[in-house]
């Protein structure tokens, strides 16, 4: 089953949505300047309600150690998603699990992964100044690559576009925010389960093709 992630929550009702759809994770961004950004208070809130095995990952750029310690001390989380220049020893060591956030425009940026093989996933995002940049970066970069770690592929995927990216990368899984929103931190009920639909759709064929 292809992992799905919903990032960029910010509404209980959108929350308790996507649970129902049977999603494998769910954002929280706690990022400043972020359209969905939430306060520690407000993100552990809706956090809470989130029942298991639904991952709750809180997003995070450029933290520094005292940040970091907060969110895994408000016990609210599972995951910690870095998505900045973080130094490698941030990921280590954490009682929480980790995903490594890469913005790629180039073959370069995938070279950045080797310094992270330590982290429990990477996530593949088109290079943005502010998070969302809600367009997909040249999927052909991928090929023949092999990374350290399994990784999310995310950037501009909804609905219309997702099976063709799955069955181009085969990625462990898809991160989906704004091609599945009504506005910023505002999702489209009908968007996510077309979008959930799609990834099963994907993954029932690729079952008939290995039968």
């Amino acid at each position: 089953m292809t992992y799905v992630k919903i990032c960029g929550m910010t509404r209980r009702e959108d929350v308790e949505r996507a649970v129902e759809l049977g999603v494998s994770a769910l954002g929280f961004i706690l990022v400043p300047g972020s359209p969905r950004r939430l306060s520690l208070e407000t993100a552990a809130e809706l956090a809470s309600a989130v029942p298991p095995p639904v991952f709750r990952v809180a997003v995070m750029m450029d933290p520094g150690p005292v940040e970091v310690l907060e969110v895994e001390r408000c016990g609210a989380f599972d995951t910690i998603q870095f998505h900045g220049s973080e130094d490698p020893s941030l990921l280590s060591g954490r009682s929480l699990g980790t995903i490594k956030a890469f913005s790629v425009e180039t073959g370069k940026d995938l070279e950045k992964t080797g310094r992270y093989g330590h982290a429990g996933l990477f996530l593949l995002d088109s290079r943005k100044k502010n998070l969302a940049a809600g367009k997909p970066f040249d999927h052909s970069l991928l090929a023949g690559k092999i990374l350290a770690r399994p990784f999310l592929l995310a950037g501009g995927l909804g609905p219309e576009n997702l099976a063709p990216a799955l069955s181009t990368v085969r990625p462990f899984g898809v991160d989906l925010n704004s091609g599945v929103e009504s506005a910023p931190g505002v999702k489209d009920r009908e968007k996510m389960a077309a979008a959930l639909a799609a990834v099963k759709q994907f993954d029932r064929s690729e079952r008939r093709d290995h039968q």
